[in-house]
């Protein structure tokens, strides 16, 4: 039976009204960011928001607004790590602590990502649609930009995974906190001359072979999942267990040109895809992603309409109530 939890995220450094609307619909567990934001009037703003005093300071004002903070979705730099750079082993050992700090608080899952250099990306951001306005990718928009300052061989990243994960899951397993790898985004082979790795079923069946430990799993993001199988509910079904998180969204196109979508308007089943969860007793976390902007919405970042992430999980609770009729 489906156990997971809305754990919805959020992006802003205090309680605002779309807190208050959450919890008048129930979500009490949420995803968090490392607290950068300034703490006081002199705009002074933490050197580590990895450290345990800023993590402690920002649970605890989740904590006193009613949420309970189970996941963060952010990271420390990582570029040295991720292509091998002198200076990487401290970079790590910053990883290390801030995976200590979250088993002392309680944090039990890491969202992050091996996309080097770059990032996500979107080429558009404000996309008319007939759902609101939404973001997108299209490869032709960066024909023509320069590629990357740093050159690295795809077998460096793999290496430099591998290595990174030798140090950290153990880690990870001491305090019982939990890695889950967020695919490339867009999940490309190459982006403006950086190699991308993590972008198919294989490099994911390859990620949890490199390191077999019961720590290292996935964040299934649909909106990248759907770019790479056409069969996102037997790819559910295929990873079982090592799903950790979920990001609930969908998208119209292919991987070298794609926008978002209103949920429920994609080229996704939706509803398969619950069944999949469902077949493998899914009981990690799973929150919405990448909306459209409702008019009137005042929400400032694109792709995180208060309005439209409210209206999202209200379908994700329709989807798991009509398979209880089901079974």
């Amino acid at each position: 039976m489906l156990d997971f939890s809305i754990a919805e995220i959020l992006i802003e450094d205090r309680p605002n009204k779309y807190w208050e609307m959450l919890k008048q619909i129930n979500v009490k567990n949420v995803v968090g960011v490392l607290p950068r934001g300034n703490s006081d009037w002199r705009m002074h703003a933490e050197d580590e928001p990895w450290g345990y005093l800023p993590l402690l300071k920002y649970k605890n004002m989740l904590s006193n607004v009613g949420f309970n903070l189970v996941a963060i979705e952010d990271n420390p730099p990582m570029d040295r790590i991720q292509f091998g750079l002198k200076g990487r082993d401290d970079d790590i050992d910053k990883i290390a602590k801030m995976i200590e700090n979250f088993g002392k608080l309680g944090i039990k899952l890491w969202c992050y990502n091996w996309m080097a250099g770059i990032g996500w990306l979107r080429t558009s951001s404000h996309i008319n649609s007939e759902f609101g306005r939404v973001s997108g990718f299209n490869i032709d928009n960066i024909k023509k930009a320069d590629n990357y300052h740093i050159k690295i061989e795809r077998s460096e990243l793999w290496k430099n995974l591998k290595y990174f994960l030798d140090h950290i899951i153990p880690v990870a397993e001491e305090n019982d906190v939990k890695l889950a790898m967020h695919p490339d985004d867009p999940p490309i082979s190459d982006l403006i001359g950086i190699p991308r790795i993590m972008n198919s079923i294989d490099s994911y069946d390859k990620l949890l072979e490199i390191n077999k430990s019961n720590y290292n799993g996935i964040t299934l993001c649909q909106g990248n999942f759907t770019l790479i199988t056409d069969d996102l509910p037997d790819v559910i079904r295929h990873f079982g267990d090592r799903i950790f998180f979920v990001h609930f969204r969908d998208v119209i196109g292919n991987k070298y040109n794609f926008t978002e979508t209103l949920i429920g308007h994609g080229k996704t089943d939706l509803y398969k895809c619950m069944k999949a969860y469902n077949d493998i007793d899914f009981n990690g976390i799973m929150r919405v992603d990448h909306v459209p902007t409702l008019y009137s919405d005042d929400a400032n970042v694109p792709g995180y309409s208060y309005l439209n992430r409210l209206y999202a999980i209200g379908y994700i609770n329709g989807l798991r109530d009509s398979l209880k009729s089901d079974i």
